[in-house]
């Protein structure tokens, strides 16, 4: 079993919502301070297209209808605070969905804390 993709689809019979789960594991560790930092923008593309192809590696789905989001961080070494993992969601939710309008995206959830392992837990309700 792939453990660095893990997906699981349920249902919610209590008010009939959907509920998709996706773990990514190895996901560069990248702040909004340091995306904003003065950093080229040559790197920042290369940073975006390393997420797109790991991403893209484990998770060949596009969403295509209205989710709300909520993503989990988990980092084993010095987790960053909320707002700093916003570069990282943005570069993840360009890959998995067909557009990020609010049509598409309605809600955005970030947590994030220390864990054993860097990884990233992204629940889907639709």
């Amino acid at each position: 079993m792939d453990r660095s993709k893990i997906r699981i689809e349920m249902t919610n019979l209590r008010n009939n919502e959907s509920v998709e789960i996706i773990v990514f594991t190895g996901l560069p560790k990248i702040s909004l301070n340091e995306w904003y930092a003065g950093k080229h923008w040559s790197e920042r593309v290369e940073w975006k297209n390393t997420y797109k192809l790991m991403i893209r590696n484990k998770y060949k789905g596009l969403i295509t209808f209205p989710a709300d989001v909520e993503y989990q961080f988990e980092f084993k070494n010095n987790p960053l605070d909320c707002s700093n993992c916003v570069a990282m969601v943005k570069m993840i939710e360009d890959v998995i969905f067909e557009k990020d309008s609010p049509k598409f995206v309605r809600s955005v959830k970030v947590r994030s804390k220390k864990g054993t392992q860097d990884k990233v837990n992204i629940i889907i309700t639709y």
